[in-house]
């Protein structure tokens, strides 16, 4: 059977000065089950520690998701994996596969800031080790209990049985990575799907990323399993052109010192390019820039960045319609 290019929406929870926490959340609710109603395949969530964020725990965000939808498939994006005790990161997924009826994802990364590392007091000089090990215990917790297991980052863990149990076996694990190529390697050997974010320049660079993942993944075996997806920032619609201001708040450090990046008119505009990453505009273009990415990329799944930087919602609510009613069809029917 042909594989069916999966077409899906995210949020990173960014949290405007002065926006309200709970209106907040009941928009981030409603823009996972506006994607369900209009027949969009993912829904995925970010996880931050820092007050720029709303959600620090994606699970329950998702759950409340999954008790008003019916078919989307439910994801983080990505879980800090290099923090977190993977016994309860697999119990946690596994309780959302068992409320949503077999449609939780695990997209596990590194993470991108430093808070994480300072609030659960995890050396980030070690990141990338615990991070490996981490992931090692949680596919081998995903695949059967393990009789016994000991590494360096977590108290050995003795023979024991983790419950709940997914509905889906196995749960799928992804692996979420910014550009690194060890990232890339690492998912490949482990035959595990992969999503690279797509945030500057040209395809060139992701398109040498795509080709390193499934020349690895074939020598390791695993080219029948590997897959591939693409997260980038979309807002669709005739005026999604003028939402630099929005854009600019949404990638710029918030604090003296913290992370962030500082976007220009002039970079804007570059990224607007029908040859760069910005998904921005009129839905033609929108659909035409994502058709050339996919013809150059060959990815099997594209998770947009739906809302960003305080967006109004009546922008965010046209571009996810057009999205689900116009875009995603012609990438289908493509």
């Amino acid at each position: 059977m042909e594989a069916v290019m999966e077409i899906g929406v995210s949020t990173l929870t960014d949290l405007p000065s002065g926006a309200s926490p709970e209106a907040r959340m009941r928009q981030i609710v409603e823009l996972g089950v506006r994607a369900d109603e209009l027949g969009l395949d993912v829904f995925g969530v970010g996880e931050h520690h820092s007050a720029d964020f709303l959600v620090s725990s994606p699970v329950p965000v998702l759950s409340a998701v999954a008790a008003r939808t019916n078919r989307i498939r439910l994801t983080s994006g990505v879980t800090v994996l290099s923090v977190h005790d993977p016994v309860r990161v697999y119990q946690d997924f596994a309780t959302l596969d068992l409320i949503s009826g077999g449609r939780a994802e695990i997209a596990a990364g590194r993470s991108a800031y430093p808070d994480p590392f300072e609030l659960f007091g995890v050396d980030i000089a070690g990141y990338d080790e615990a991070f490996a090990e981490r992931l090692e215990l949680l596919l081998r917790l995903r695949d059967g209990d393990p009789e016994r297991w000991s590494g360096r980052h977590r108290p050995s863990l003795v023979p024991a049985h983790v419950t709940p149990r997914a509905v889906q076996q196995p749960l799928p694990v992804w692996i979420g990575a910014g550009g690194s190529p060890g990232s890339v390697i690492r998912a490949a050997t482990a035959g595990l799907p992969l999503v690279l974010g797509y945030i500057g320049g040209t395809p060139d660079y992701l398109r040498q990323l795509a080709d390193l993942y499934r020349a690895t993944g074939e020598r390791a075996g695993h080219a029948d399993r590997l897959r591939l997806g693409v997260a980038a920032h979309y807002l669709a619609g005739d005026t999604a052109a003028g939402s630099y201001p929005y854009y600019r708040d949404f990638l710029r450090p918030k604090r003296p010192g913290a992370a962030g990046i500082r976007v220009s008119p002039e970079d804007f505009a570059e990224g607007l390019r029908p040859d760069r990453h910005l998904m921005v505009g009129p839905a033609g273009p929108v659909t035409e820039k994502l058709l050339r990415l996919h013809k150059s990329v060959g990815f099997d799944r594209v998770q947009l960045l739906a809302d960003w930087g305080g967006l109004p919602a009546e922008l965010v609510d046209e571009s996810l319609h057009l999205l689900g009613t116009e875009i995603a069809p012609a990438l289908r029917n493509a």
